[in-house]
């Protein structure tokens, strides 16, 4: 028999509706409905878009200040910081790169299928369908795939959130995972196939460590592709938010993500104190994003992120926002596609987003033969917003911030704030997921 548990959101302490009621509240009435095209797979922000006004987007080579407020007002305390900036720039974020994202929505969980022997017994598999019930019954659940190991220390257990790209069963090989196949995958030859990226997510290891993992499936929220009447977008989007700045595909992403978390925050085994997002690539963004719009989660690695995550876009010799917008039109909101080739006129930069993450745990993790990802400018990033992290209170960095070994994530060599670069090209393999684990284990709360 099915179990059936119904979420409901305290909207009182949760940030993300009431910029969402803020936005709503000033959001220009006569905003440009949306067609299939009018949204980010253009070069404008919607079909009748006006001209820019570059007098708003001053040019400056240099870094946009942190601990400054955008009245020019200094940043001096731990209460001007969160109450103060931080809404400002996650207000500047979602309409300049982003999109907004939409406010939480209540579902109900229905446990579809539990395995107490999974991966040879190692853990308990939990399945749950996420249906969001004020949304109309055609729209997609998420489908959340939960492996809880049977042997842990005592206490709550810690958890570690991803996204994949392709299905939950393709996260192990584990026979009890349920295939889908009716969302889009672009590795055609993985649909309908279990194990495909095994050995990249390393379930067995996570769980042998005594944490459980926790995935969804990308397409449950959003395809990776430039169309806009999959998903869950048709239902999310607004007509009171300009079409530039509706959520794109990433924002979607984080969104679902979100609401996993709504749903592990309320399983009774987990620790909602210790929940960690972790993503690669284009995910490793989504999860950036997410952490710096939720202070649920405590520790974020935005593994291997490159523009758009963790690499500054000023100066970037690897991938550009022209070109990132140009090859995938559908990340990133349409307002920040006028920033290609002008990124000096950015009134941020991705040390904003990191930064948003502050007082929390940053580990971002980076391959030396990953030049593309552009390792060396998330360094700068994670150095230039350490200043938040000890205005916080905080450690931040020791030292330059970086270490090359998981052997050296000791106490007192390693801060809050991270970059482990290890000897490898683009990709997530057992030894990265050893650093990330050890780093776990060390930082996380007890």
């Amino acid at each position: 028999m099915k179990d059936l548990v119904s979420i409901k959101l305290d909207l009182k302490n949760t940030i993300v509706p009431m910029l969402w009621l803020c936005l709503l509240a000033t959001a220009v009435e006569s905003a440009e409905p949306l067609s299939k095209n009018s949204q980010v797979g253009t070069s404008e922000a919607s079909p009748k878009a006006p001209a820019i006004n570059w007098d708003a987007y001053p040019e400056s080579t240099a870094l946009p200040e942190l601990l400054k407020l955008q009245n020019g007002s200094p940043v001096k305390s731990p209460e001007d910081w969160m109450k103060r900036r931080r809404p400002e720039l996650q207000e500047l974020i979602q309409r300049e790169m982003f999109g907004y994202l939409p406010a939480p929505q209540p579902f109900t969980a229905t446990v579809t299928k539990t395995v107490p022997d999974a991966l040879a017994g190692k853990a308990t598999l939990k399945e749950i369908s996420l249906k969001f019930t004020q949304l109309p019954p055609e729209a997609p659940e998420i489908r959340l795939a939960l492996w809880i190991p049977n042997r842990h220390p005592a206490g709550k257990i810690p958890v570690f959130l991803t996204l994949n790209y392709c299905g939950n069963a393709n996260v192990t090989t584990d026979p009890h995972t349920t295939i889908h196949t009716d969302r889009f995958c672009s590795k055609k030859e993985w649909i309908g196939q279990r194990g495909g990226q095994a050995d990249f997510w390393c379930v067995e290891q996570v769980i042998d460590r005594g944490y459980a993992l926790a995935t969804y499936h990308e397409s449950d929220t959003k395809a990776d592709k430039n169309e806009w009447n999959d998903g869950l977008f048709p239902y999310l989007k607004s007509d009171q938010v300009p079409a530039g700045s509706q959520p794109a595909t990433i924002a979607l992403w984080a969104w679902g993500l979100l609401r996993c978390v709504d749903q592990l925050a309320q399983e009774p085994q987990l620790d909602p104190r210790r929940i960690c997002l972790l993503g690669h690539s284009r995910r490793g963004k989504t999860v950036l994003f997410a952490a710096a719009m939720d202070e649920r989660i405590a520790l974020v690695v935005p593994h291997q992120s490159g523009t758009g995550g963790m690499a500054l876009s000023r100066e970037n010799n690897q991938e550009t926002v022209e070109r990132i917008n140009r090859v995938f039109p559908h990340w990133f909101c349409g307002e920040f596609k006028k920033f290609g080739g002008n990124e000096p006129r950015i009134p941020f930069d991705q040390h904003a987003v990191a930064s948003l993450v502050a007082p929390r745990l940053l580990l971002d993790t980076e391959g030396d033969q990953d030049a593309w990802a552009n390792f060396p400018r998330s360094l700068e990033t994670l150095q230039a917003v350490n200043p938040v992290w000890k205005l916080l209170g905080k450690t931040g960095l020791v030292g330059s911030g970086l270490i090359t070994s998981v052997t050296e994530i000791q106490p007192g060599k390693v801060g809050e704030l991270l970059q482990l670069r290890l000897p490898e090209k683009h990709t997530l393999t057992k030894e990265f997921w050893t650093g990330i684990l050890n780093y776990a284990d060390l930082m996380l709360p007890e």
